[in-house]
């Protein structure tokens, strides 16, 4: 008797304990990037702590180079300073900016320049006229560093 007592109840814990049913939680996330793996939600614009002061020496054809200083805030206005290294000319100007679609590139809205940076980590890039990055030897002077 106390064998089939037994039995039954340890048939009744197997039992009991099949009915439990494991649970998974599964979290899924929306793709943020494109086809070829660039990541769409993190760009230079929010991603980055972009405001502030850069500077940098650019190349000039008629001077030893032109000292660049140029402040851009979250409220998309900017400064740029140019100093023209040992012929006595700084030109200033100063207005808004805009990003490009990307949030990767700003644009400074001026009637005289319109200069063009990729925005990276701590520096910005100045860019050709037609938006693309400088090749060829000087390429490392068109980059301005934050202060």
């Amino acid at each position: 008797m106390k064998k089939t007592l037994l039995i039954t109840a340890a048939f009744g814990l197997f039992l009991t304990s099949c009915d439990k049913k494991e649970t998974t939680n599964v979290v899924t996330t929306e793709q943020t990037t494109d086809s070829i793996g660039v990541d769409n939600a993190h760009n230079s614009q929010n991603s980055l702590d972009w405001d502030g002061t850069y500077e940098g020496v650019l190349p000039c054809a008629d001077c030893e180079g032109i000292k660049n200083t140029l402040t851009i805030s979250q409220d998309n206005k900017y400064h740029l300073t140019q100093e023209y290294i040992n012929k006595n000319l700084v030109a200033k100007d100063s207005g808004i900016f805009t990003w490009d679609t990307n949030g990767g590139k700003i644009t400074l809205e001026s009637k005289d320049n319109g200069f063009t940076y990729k925005v990276g980590e701590g520096r910005l890039f100045q860019l050709d006229m037609d938006g693309n990055e400088i090749d060829g030897a000087l390429k490392d002077h068109y980059i301005l560093t934050k202060k």
